[in-house]
């Protein structure tokens, strides 16, 4: 019986998907206001408005979605990129530029989860996730999107921290990743110097990783990269940046969720417990 429901409700959906118009399914767009994946809900129930989002890569040819990602409203804008990605439009990084350079904020529903993302980044996980992991460094559409990453003043730190994990860049784009790590302190940036090119700035990275200690409030960041960044900096073994760590430890104390993890690191450092109080 279950199934024969399944089958009149596919049946419906159907013979619904075909009587709409691109108009039609806009609107929806627009009156849902949110980004919807495939399954939302607690029972992981399938979304009428992603069906929709089905439908136009469907029934909409390349340059009706190209004009719709110029559309003022954002959701409109993000299924109409999510569209091209799927209908492997060759100049996915001209549709990327513009999300970048005129981003905005969506709600997005996935299973139970609704959150809010920029459309830059649901286009680029969009392609990004497409990928097997073996090959995101040598596809050449991700290596326009990372490159635009990288270079534009908008981009946001997961979406650096994506392109800087993907690949190891020609020398040539150091100087920009040199601007992000020192200029910028951006984690991400420093953690691919020091990784890849640790004797050419030496000098620099130091500081910077310092900095970024110092300045981060990491309940913003994560338990992770507070743990990531005491580990780089302890390789060090300099003894003033062992009281910096204590100082920190002492006031941010967000470590706490993680705090077997970050004790044994500290004790394999012989620093205890004791000096934390």
């Amino acid at each position: 019986m279950r199934q024969i429901f399944t089958l009149i409700w596919f049946l419906i959906l159907s013979g619904f998907s075909y009587s709409q118009s691109v108009d039609e399914i806009v609107k929806q767009f627009i009156s849902t206001n949110e980004v919807q994946y495939e399954h939302i809900g607690f029972g992981s129930t399938k979304s009428k408005l992603y069906h929709d989002y089905l439908t136009l890569t469907q029934i909409a040819d390349n340059n009706e979605l190209i004009k719709l990602t110029n559309h003022n409203n954002a959701v409109v804008r993000c299924y109409a990129g999510w569209a091209l990605i799927d209908r492997k439009y060759f100049r996915l990084d001209s549709i990327y530029q513009s999300f970048l350079n005129n981003d905005a904020e969506v709600t997005t529903y996935s299973i139970d989860i609704k959150g809010n993302d920029n459309i830059s980044s649901e286009f680029y996980h969009r392609y990004w996730n497409s990928l097997d992991f073996k090959d995101k460094a040598k596809d050449s559409v991700l290596f326009k999107l990372d490159s635009l990453t990288l270079y534009n003043a908008n981009s946001d730190w997961l979406l650096i921290l994506r392109a800087l994990d993907n690949r190891i860049y020609a020398k040539s784009y150091n100087k920009q990743i040199e601007f992000l790590a020192f200029e910028k302190n951006n984690r991400q940036a420093i953690f691919y110097l020091s990784n890849w090119y640790k004797a050419d700035y030496v000098e620099k990275l130091k500081p910077a990783l310092i900095k970024y200690f110092q300045t981060t409030d990491f309940k913003n960041v994560g338990v992770t990269p507070y743990y990531q960044v005491i580990e780089e900096l302890l390789k060090y073994k300099d003894e003033e940046i062992e009281q910096i760590i204590v100082e920190k430890l002492r006031k941010d104390k967000h470590w706490e969720f993680e705090r077997q993890r970050f004790v044994n690191l500290l004790h394999d450092n012989s620093i205890y417990e004791s000096d934390l109080q």
